[in-house]
């Protein structure tokens, strides 16, 4: 698997377990959050599936799932709680299985990969407390 494939696979990999276990501590010292929606659109065009992860400046990151072009299911401590008020940078993940890959691990990245790193994507979002917020991002190639 190719070095940024196999990047790709276990940052993924790590982002399913931090939100599945948490980082550390307990719920009573999770970050105060607030509920996300949105859309994500590659192109112009929606972004059919794919994973979301809001990064703040400290503390527990949030992830959700990108469906139809909509943002749903923000986690960062239980299903559907939301991503950690402030500022939190943005990764956006989109792949398929790669045909070429004979082990079936092998991965590509249906959007440019600058979006799957947060030094690079360039992506940004200000959650606010005790308010619905909507994100928006159209990713170009």
């Amino acid at each position: 698997m190719p070095g940024y494939q196999a990047r790709t696979v276990h940052f993924l990999l790590l982002t399913i377990c931090l939100t599945v276990t948490g980082c550390s501590g307990s719920i009573d010292d999770a970050p105060e959050v607030a509920a996300v929606t949105g859309t994500v659109e590659f192109n112009g065009k929606p972004l059919e599936e794919g994973t979301i992860v809001f990064h703040p400046t400290s503390g527990r990151s949030a992830s959700g799932m990108i469906k139809g072009g909509k943002i749903v299911e923000v986690t960062t401590t239980t299903k559907g709680d939301g991503a950690p008020v402030g500022d939190n940078k943005v990764t956006i993940f989109s792949t398929k299985p790669d045909p070429k890959d004979l082990s079936g691990m092998g991965t590509i990245s249906l959007i440019p990969e600058k979006y799957n790193d947060i030094k690079k994507s360039g992506l940004n979002a200000m959650i606010k407390g005790n308010e619905e917020n909507t994100v928006t991002f159209d990713l170009k190639k």
